[in-house]
């Protein structure tokens, strides 16, 4: 197929055309991962598009056919400093098999070479043509990431109250939430550097511990508020030191509001043990039931290798809908 590739900033600065074919191939490819999956508006998929922040950097690209439709798209991104990148592709089902993918993807990895990026990471979900397409083409194997969800309204109340019990009797230790955007830089700072309880989770070849600001959760924000999605932040707090040892965060999106999106959940290494993660899961949890009970499914994405937050989210009744396996491509 004769190709054209092209760069673009946004999905919403394309012609609705343009946008009408993304948006179908981003549905095609969640109904073969999840069947029966929802299928989303053009506004939900461009709205998913702009929630993109520095500083992680995103290059998008177009594939146009002959007669100048889009057949296909793909993305590169990385978080500023160095590092590897990951790289998305989408083919509309209409072209898939004609060589969209491989000449998007080749154009992305040039990109990320050109970028000093040292690798790049593919996801594919187990057992399907991408995965063996990575194998085929020599990438290495690695991480594999569950896709989780869960039906909020199926949560035993009990248990959650249970969390909550146990987190209140966890002496020394309080609550702090808010709602984007946070109130204050100081309550920012303290959520930041919460985060580096986050750098010892399982991560992917190359990925660097992520070091983060209050100029990123600020940017964060915009991009949340671009996308029209609220964001919910929890945060434990050491009474004696005043520092917030743990943090987990839900968005939800108003394109989309039968899905609540959880965000990442982290304690401190020195603070394990207490019930602390548990009780911030509970607090959003049962916020959600009191506020939001149209919510149907809450989704997480988790390293199969991660058992703590597995533990925690299997007792909410999260199961996994499909596993995505990493393939990272040395650029070195």
């Amino acid at each position: 197929m004769a190709l054209r590739i092209e760069p673009y900033r946004w999905a919403c600065d394309l012609p609705d055309d343009d946008v009408t074919v993304l948006t179908r191939a981003f549905n095609a490819a969640w109904a073969e991962w999840v069947p029966g999956e929802r299928p989303v508006s053009s506004t939900a998929y461009l709205d998913d598009d702009r929630f993109t922040a520095p500083p992680e950097r995103v290059e998008r690209l177009l594939a146009r056919g002959a007669d100048g439709g889009v057949v296909g798209n793909g993305r590169v991104e990385w978080r500023e400093g160095p590092g590897t990148a990951f790289l998305r592709l989408m083919v509309d089902p209409a072209a898939r098999r004609s060589g969209v993918g491989r000449a998007l993807g080749a154009t992305l990895v040039d990109l990320a070479r050109s970028e000093g990026r040292t690798g790049v990471t593919v996801q594919a979900a187990l057992g399907s043509v991408a995965d063996d397409a990575c194998r085929r083409a020599g990438l290495r194997p690695d991480l594999v990431i569950e896709h989780n969800r869960t039906d909020p309204r199926q949560i035993d109340p009990s248990l959650l109250e249970a969390w909550r019990a146990a987190g209140e009797a966890a002496a020394g230790y309080s609550l702090v939430a808010y709602d984007a955007p946070c109130p204050s830089d100081e309550l920012a700072a303290g959520f930041v550097a919460a985060r580096h309880a986050l750098n010892d989770a399982p991560r992917f070849e190359g990925d660097p511990d992520a070091t983060f600001t209050v100029e990123e959760v600020r940017a964060v924000e915009e991009a949340a508020a671009a996308s029209h999605q609220a964001w919910w932040s929890v945060g434990v707090r050491h009474d004696a030191t005043g520092e917030i040892v743990g943090l987990s965060e839900l968005y939800l999106p108003a394109e989309r509001p039968w899905m609540a999106l959880q965000g990442d959940t982290g304690v401190d290494p020195a603070h394990r043990g207490h019930g602390l993660g548990a009780w911030m899961k509970a607090h959003n949890h049962l916020r959600l039931a009191a506020e939001r009970p149209d919510v149907e499914v809450v989704q997480t994405w988790n390293a199969a290798a991660n058992e703590p937050m597995l533990r925690i989210n299997r007792a909410l009744g999260f199961e996994p809908v499909q596993r995505f396996r990493g393939w990272f491509l040395d650029l070195g």
